[in-house]
Formats: C-alpha cells, sequence, structure tokens
C-alpha cells in the first residue's frame, strides 16, 4: 500500500469509528456517601449509581465503556468495584474487562431496540479533604441527559467546605445529612467535587 493511501485512511478512520452505531444514555441516578473508615483517619467515599442506556439500533451491539474515575495520593484507587444489569432480557450482558489507576473498562451487550439500567458501584479512600466523581464525560454521549438525580449523604461529623452544586433539598437520616439535586436536560459544567472541612 502506498503512502497517500495509508495517510487517506488515517483521515477517514475517526469518522467511520464515530459512524458506527452506538448506545445512547438516557439518564441516572447517583447516590454518593462519605463515612469514616473504622480503622483508620481516611474517609470512605462510597458511589453507587444506575446508568439507564439504550439500543435503538436493528442490531445487537456489544461496547467497551471506560469510566474514568480519578485517583491521587490522597485519593485510592476505585476498590470493590461491581457491576450488574438490573432485570436483563436474553442476551444482555456486562463484564469488567479491565481495571486501574484511573478507572475501569467493561463490555456491555445489548439486544436490539432495548433498554436497561446498568448498576455500578464502588469505593475510595480518601486520604485528603476531597472526594471527586466525573460528571463531564456525560457531555460526550451528544446531548444534554433527559435526568439526573443526584443525593450526597455525609455521615455524622463531616462538614463540607462548599457544596459540589448549588441550591440541593436539604434532609437528615440516622446516617447522617442528605443532600439531594434533580435536574432534567442536563449538560454539567463541572464534575462532582466535595471538598470537606
Amino acid at each position: 500500500m502506498n503512502p497517500r493511501t495509508i495517510l487517506c485512511l488515517l483521515a477517514i478512520l475517526p469518522a467511520l469509528l464515530v459512524a458506527q452505531p452506538q448506545y445512547a444514555f438516557e439518564g441516572e441516578v447517583l447516590d454518593f456517601m462519605l463515612r469514616r473508615n473504622a480503622s483508620s483517619d481516611s474517609l470512605i467515599w462510597s458511589v453507587c449509581g444506575d446508568f439507564y442506556l439504550s439500543n435503538l439500533h436493528r442490531e445487537s451491539l456489544s461496547r467497551l465503556i471506560v469510566f474514568p474515575i480519578p485517583s491521587t495520593s490522597e485519593i485510592g484507587i476505585a476498590e470493590s468495584v461491581r457491576l450488574s444489569l438490573i432485570d436483563p432480557s436474553d442476551s444482555m450482558a456486562v463484564e469488567l474487562i479491565g481495571h486501574g489507576k484511573n478507572g475501569f473498562s467493561f463490555r456491555l451487550d445489548l439486544p436490539s431496540r432495548s433498554f436497561v439500567k446498568l448498576r455500578i458501584c464502588y469505593d475510595q479512600k480518601i486520604g485528603g479533604n476531597t472526594a471527586h466523581y466525573v460528571l463531564l464525560t456525560a457531555n460526550s454521549w451528544g446531548r444534554p441527559l433527559p435526568f439526573c438525580d443526584m443525593t450526597l449523604t455525609l455521615e455524622p461529623g463531616i462538614e463540607l467546605e462548599e457544596l459540589p452544586f448549588p441550591s440541593p433539598s436539604l434532609s437528615s437520616c440516622e446516617m447522617g445529612k442528605v443532600f439531594h439535586w434533580q435536574y432534567l436536560d442536563f449538560s454539567p459544567k463541572n464534575d462532582f467535587i466535595v471538598r470537606i472541612k
């Protein structure tokens, strides 16, 4: 193959990859919790989210999805990663493929014209005063999320330096303070970052 043909193929490859049928991201319900680690001075950042995805195409799809999770010297890597499909139908599957310091990847198989609720949960040890969840990747799906529901629960004794998003509803329960945000047609402008006093 001559160099000119190779350059042409490299130029059109991104367009061909983007043109492949993809899932649609329909919404998410995110539950965050900060609690004290019983065995150390660190905190545990627990994340559990329900992600609503659809395959509106005429063919089944199998796609690799990268789920970014920031880690630093003060924010540990994701531990106890759990993936599950809620009420799956035949030929739906999810499988953890890779796991490292910047998050994990998984394969999701969906039949044609299907809708699924995917539950993803994990924990991180927080040695400093910041916990971080990546929301901005929601914008890469090409349209606002029809809905986003977020709840943050703080164990008693944990106080925030500032809210990750303005104007939450506030309540309390036996587990602590509960902050709640709901958005329709959500295009996040920043990640969900919790700073602790």
